[in-house]
């Protein structure tokens, strides 16, 4: 089961590492994983996620299909280092400048529309999505269609969206627009949801994490993101 660890006084994310994983190094990724980049900085009440072992470690990242040049990258330093930093694009007053969107987004245009989630009178046909992802989307979705998996495909529930990650306080994949979130009304986060698995699999060819592979309240069906450990 995926596991929330409340801060108790006194404790360091080198403890916390060590009973949970009988390993203290690992301090350092734990706190990728939650987001933190000083990991000196943990307050007392702060919840961390405590994947499994071998979710913090991550795997070895193989190349997308189509070679298209762009491993995922690993923990929050990979992201920050593959996709940018949207902490140096916040105002004084905690809102995000409009740089950060036109400097680091862009649109794919894809092969069949999808419904909106949110309203099924209205389709997406434009992904809005990090300007470093538009042809891998593209051909993610080039590949659906192909293998006649397109209306696999019922509704659209997301991409570029600047906010903290539902289970956590940390910052979503979705800031960077390194995830989708497809058919949400029967893939709610905690539940085994009914993604097909052939639509899973041309995902994970192009190099992206299915949240469905996360164990317990964690797991989310309906996400897709091109990144690991985190």
């Amino acid at each position: 089961m995926a596991r929330q660890y409340e801060v108790q006084r006194g404790d360091s994310l080198s403890k916390v590492a060590q009973e949970f994983y009988n390993d203290a190094s690992l301090f350092r990724k734990l706190a990728e994983y939650n987001g933190i980049r000083d990991p000196r900085l943990i307050l007392v009440g702060q919840v961390l996620e405590i994947p499994s072992k071998r979710e913090l470690i991550g795997e070895e990242p193989q190349p997308p299909a189509e070679n298209l040049g762009l491993l995922p990258p690993h923990g929050l330093e990979g992201i920050l280092s593959t996709f940018g930093n949207p902490q140096h694009y916040l105002r004084t007053d905690g809102t995000l400048s409009a740089r950060w969107e036109a400097e680091r987004l862009g649109r794919t245009r894809l092969p069949f529309a999808i419904p909106l989630s949110w309203d099924h009178t209205r389709v997406m046909r434009n992904l809005r999505c990090h300007s470093e992802l538009r042809r891998i989307f593209a051909a993610v979705f080039r590949e659906i269609e192909s293998r006649n998996l397109h209306s696999r495909i019922r509704t659209f529930g997301g991409c570029y969206n600047f906010r903290t990650k539902r289970s956590g306080g940390k910052l979503s994949t979705h800031c960077w627009g390194i995830a989708i979130d497809l058919n949400p009304e029967t893939n709610r986060m905690g539940s085994l949801g009914d993604m097909h698995p052939d639509v899973i699999e041309v995902f994970r060819e192009h190099g992206f994490k299915w949240g469905g592979d996360w164990p317990g309240r964690s797991k989310d069906p309906m996400h897709f993101q091109f990144c690991t450990g985190y």
